[in-house]
């Protein structure tokens, strides 16, 4: 089985600022000061990260029904049942 790097958590906070700032995604300052493993893979890859912060920032970001902190919760409760430390 092919493993991938993961960056270190310097180098996947500089990979996450120029994946970012190219695709003009938001992050939460939760997100910037505590990169999970998921986030530092995605950023370690931007041809897998890309599209998936893409989509990220529709979900949690763009105008809708559901306030922020309820979509926060929603994938909180979503993490939890699948065992996925959020």
């Amino acid at each position: 089985m092919t493993r991938l790097r993961i960056d270190s958590i310097s180098e996947a906070m500089s990979h996450a600022a120029e994946l970012t700032a190219a695709r003009g995604i938001q992050w939460a300052d939760a997100y910037a000061q505590f990169p999970s493993q998921m986030g530092r893979l995605l950023v370690t890859r931007a041809s897998y990260g890309g599209p998936f912060l893409e989509l990220f920032q529709k979900i949690m970001w763009d105008p809708g029904p559901l306030t922020r902190q309820e979509r926060e919760m929603i994938a909180i409760v979503a993490s939890r049942a699948s065992r996925c430390k959020y």
